[in-house]
């Protein structure tokens, strides 16, 4: 053989050697890629469609987005899920916890069981103040006397009726009569007489009479019993009842931050004063608008504790004809629902 023939010889057995090789190591690639498929795996699925957005060879099969409900007999409406949620799809109903200073013991249950640490009990210092009747300006309606029942019970009458001085009394009861619309009074003997049991103790009578006949019911205070409460000062539509400086002092206060609650309802639920109060702004559950929810299942996995979400799905599947086997699918899933088999 000569060189040429030799040299021609040895190129085509080393393009032969080399292009069985190559061919073995690409068959061998695609075996092992025809077995390192993707797949879902079906628990951790949200159906929420992000792989969809990413897969540029429509091999991602997803019926219909995941729909979200919130069970309401599960959900506290503490709003952990209304904070994740970027599309504001979910409402809660508008609810608030203040707290009744008269009912706090100041016992610092509240204050431990908040987890945002949105209850201070810090000393406070309260004015206080002393109350007393002023008998040119009281009529006697006994208003106070009513609202002081619920407190001390500090305000008693000293004189509990109307009257009429018939020395003073000119007989002119048309004055008087006119104004009173309780029909209390009358003219006996020319003179003025109220009816006690219609009398409502009003006190117009008292400015109409023009010569001072008439002598009105008045009440007074009894310092020891008064709670300083102050009721009876915002009853008083006569000015009668005075208000003035004691002195101050320092009592534990509790304080909710409504920038910090997140109305967990964790407070009401151990306070054994009745001091939480609740207040309800709207009547309404809390709900889910599936027209905007994006289903990116943030809520779910925020309310993880109380399961509250109910999702409505079918888990998305891989159609291993059309995977390029590129990943992106893989990356983007931040459920872990999707991996290489």
């Amino acid at each position: 053989m000569d060189k040429s023939n030799r040299r021609k010889f040895i190129k085509k057995t080393l393009l032969f050697v080399a292009g069985y090789g190559l061919s073995t190591h690409v068959f061998q690639s695609c075996s092992d890629i025809s077995n390192h498929q993707f797949s879902v795996d079906r628990s951790r699925c949200t159906a929420c469609g992000d792989c969809l957005d990413v897969c540029y060879y429509s091999a991602i099969e997803l019926d219909s987005l995941a729909e979200y409900s919130i069970d309401i007999d599960k959900c506290d409406e503490c709003k952990s899920c209304l904070n994740v949620c970027d599309v504001n799809a979910i409402t809660i109903p508008g609810i608030s916890y203040t707290i009744d200073k008269d009912n706090c013991s100041a016992c610092e249950e509240c204050e431990t069981a908040c987890p945002e640490q949105a209850i201070t009990i810090t000393p406070s210092s309260i004015q206080t103040n002393s109350y007393s009747i002023s008998a040119s300006n009281c009529v006697g309606c006994g208003d106070c006397i009513s609202q002081c029942e619920n407190e001390g019970k500090a305000i008693s009458y000293v004189v509990s009726s109307y009257s009429v001085n018939t020395s003073r009394c000119h007989g002119c009861t048309s004055h008087c009569s006119s104004v009173c619309s309780y029909g209390a009074i009358s003219s006996v003997n020319g003179k003025a007489s109220i009816n006690t049991s219609k009398c409502k103790k009003c006190g117009k009578c008292l400015s109409a009479c023009r010569h001072n006949a008439i002598s009105n019911a008045y009440v007074k205070i009894d310092a020891a019993s008064c709670t300083s409460c102050g009721e009876c000062y915002s009853v008083c539509t006569e000015n009668a009842v005075l208000k003035s400086s004691s002195g101050t002092t320092s009592e534990l206060v509790a304080y909710i931050s409504q920038d910090k609650c997140t109305e967990c309802g964790d407070c009401f639920n151990v306070c054994n004063d009745d001091a939480i109060i609740v207040n309800e702004e709207t009547a309404i559950n809390p709900s889910i608008d599936n027209s905007v929810c994006t289903s990116c299942g943030d809520c779910v996995v925020e309310c993880d504790v109380q399961a509250a979400i109910n999702v409505d799905f079918e888990p998305a599947n891989i159609n291993t004809t059309n995977c390029m086997l590129c990943g992106k699918c893989e990356e983007v899933c931040t459920y872990g629902a999707i991996s290489r088999g």
